[in-house]
């Protein structure tokens, strides 16, 4: 058991430091409280430099917590801060404008078979247009065949080329070429368009089952 001596110098001790606190507080208006290096628990009315930046607390005369300061962050905090904001606003705008598109899909179609019918359309306008510039393309050939024919005949002969006839071969060529580019794109449009209305009449289907689901 304690034995009253000791328990008399505990009392004193404790007294003494809540003396030191109040006497401190009195002084100062603020008493802060923080961790030094070796893990041991500070009283002061200011906060030594070297601990500015680590987490500390502000206690009012009756040692009360009146503010709790967090450490200040790393630049590597900063950082991932900063990237963990710009993600999640990315992932606002991703959402508002998935339903902004949402929106625009029921405002346009009633059902999946208009969204049939118009992708057919589109890709039909397509075709019509790739028919038209092979057709241009089976004409160009043609007339290169008749180009190149001539140019042979002229070699043969002994015949220089003229420029002329040559400028018209080189274009040929390339209008030819030409054509095969945009064909080749308009194709790649036709599959785009395709993958896009699958897409949206998946999409569109989910949104109609789910408001009839809401609608029950």
């Amino acid at each position: 058991m304690m034995n009253t001596k000791t328990l008399y110098r505990g009392t004193r001790l404790a007294l003494g430091v809540l003396i030191a606190l109040y006497a401190i507080t009195t002084q100062a208006g603020k008493l802060y409280k923080w961790v030094d290096e070796k893990g041991q628990v500070r009283y002061g009315d200011s906060i030594p430099p070297q601990y500015a930046r680590q987490s500390n607390q502000t206690l009012n005369d009756q040692g009360i917590v009146v503010e709790r300061k967090p450490a200040a962050k790393t630049p590597e905090q900063r950082a991932e801060e900063a990237r963990n904001k710009a993600a999640e606003a990315e992932a606002q705008r991703l959402r508002r404008e998935k339903a902004h598109q949402d929106r625009i899909l029921l405002d346009t179609f009633t059902n999946e078979d208009e969204m049939i019918m118009t992708r057919e359309g589109k890709i039909q306008a397509i075709e019509a247009v790739i028919r038209i510039t092979n057709g241009r393309s089976e004409k160009l050939k043609q007339r290169l065949t008749e180009l190149k024919q001539r140019a042979a005949n002229l070699e043969r002969a002994g015949k220089p080329i003229p420029p002329s006839l040559v400028s018209e071969i080189s274009d040929s060529r390339h209008q030819i070429e030409q054509n095969r580019a945009y064909v080749k794109n308009r194709q790649s449009d036709q599959q785009n368009i395709r993958r896009k209305f699958e897409a949206d009449i998946l999409r569109f289907r989910a949104l109609k089952t789910a408001e009839a689901a809401s609608e029950q």
